[in-house]
């Protein structure tokens, strides 16, 4: 009998054994799978670092690239506006030095300076020969006698220094 009981205490244990092992080994295995499904995050987790990485990596290539592509998008566009701007510029210019209006303000202002410098050095010479001679030299006779001629220079520089060009009235219009 107390083989038997032995052997049933000793199976008692055994068995006592057992269901602590396996308790143990559903913890373990409970545990093994709460940590797969961590070393799974980890990794998915790990996979999305390295891919932003490379991301960044390339965004990083790119930003010189992206930097000079602007830079000469910025340089053209300055250049197209500048051709643009230079182009209405050439033909306002063409248009004022084209224009009746400045070519004949221009001759106008020509033909007063040359007369009222022919009357000044007319001028100058009688009193030259005046002077020289000793003698009253009649200069009724000349063109410049009685003419104003400063007055015509002063008239005809204030007329090409107010000169209005329709064109440019046309500019300031658009601007």
């Amino acid at each position: 009998m107390q083989e038997k009981a032995d052997v049933e205490a000793a199976r008692d244990e055994a068995c006592s054994h057992r269901e602590r092992s396996e308790l143990r080994e559903v913890r373990t295995c409970a545990i093994l799978s709460f940590k797969d499904k961590e070393l799974d995050e980890l990794t998915s987790l790990l996979s999305e670092q390295e891919q932003i990485k490379a991301e960044l990596e390339s965004a990083k290539k790119d930003l010189p690239l992206e930097r000079v592509e602007k830079a000469e998008t910025s340089h053209r566009l300055i250049e197209t506006e500048e051709k643009l701007e230079s182009s209405e510029t050439a033909r306002v210019a063409n248009s004022v030095l084209n224009s009746n209006e400045l070519d004949e303000t221009v001759v106008h202002l020509l033909v007063a300076a040359r007369n009222d410098g022919y009357a000044q050095r007319y001028t100058e010479c009688t009193q030259h020969v005046v002077n020289a001679l000793k003698v009253d030299w009649d200069t009724s006779r000349s063109a410049a006698h009685g003419v104003d001629t400063d007055a015509a220079l002063a008239a005809a520089k204030a007329q090409y220094n107010t000169l209005q060009f329709p064109v440019m009235d046309l500019c300031f219009l658009v601007i």
